[in-house]
């Protein structure tokens, strides 16, 4: 009796879900701004992208994300021209859910839409993959 109390079998069991990603004003969007000035994206453009690596954390069951150890933003395609106006300096994502099974630590983001329109926006799509990497060599709050 006390088995099935205590155990984490049973009707207590949930699945396992996605967690959402959100980011905020510490993420550190200034990086990922800067990766796209390096690119010569301007304002209004949107462009489908690699992003390498974020590092996400959990946080209150989902996942923040930061852009302090981005070191490649890779451009695949050009879906909207800029208007040449300069990119913006915060930062939002939508769509992004990390796949069950999936923990904190630093992942490449292939094939999101990553548009500059007011915000800096990186948008899910149905080709979004997530692929786990190893911790960069040199991190920005490791420098001394």
């Amino acid at each position: 009796m006390f088995a099935n109390l205590f155990s984490s079998k049973g009707n207590s069991e949930k699945a396992e879900t996605s967690k959402e990603v959100f980011t905020t004003s510490s993420a550190q969007p200034h990086v990922l701004r800067e990766k796209m000035k390096e690119k010569e994206l301007s304002h209004g453009e949107t462009v489908k992208a690699t992003i390498s690596p974020v590092r996400l954390e959990a946080s209150w069951g989902k996942m923040a994300m930061y852009f302090c150890p981005m070191q490649t933003l890779a451009i695949a395609e050009t879906l909207t021209p800029g208007d040449g106006g300069d990119i913006p300096s915060s930062v939002m994502v939508e769509g992004l859910r990390l796949p069950p099974g999936y923990t904190s630590g630093f992942y490449t983001i292939k094939n999101v839409n990553l548009s500059s329109n007011g915000t800096i926006q990186v948008i899910a799509t149905t080709e979004t993959v997530w692929e786990q990497v190893n911790a960069p060599a040199e991190t920005p709050w490791e420098r001394v």
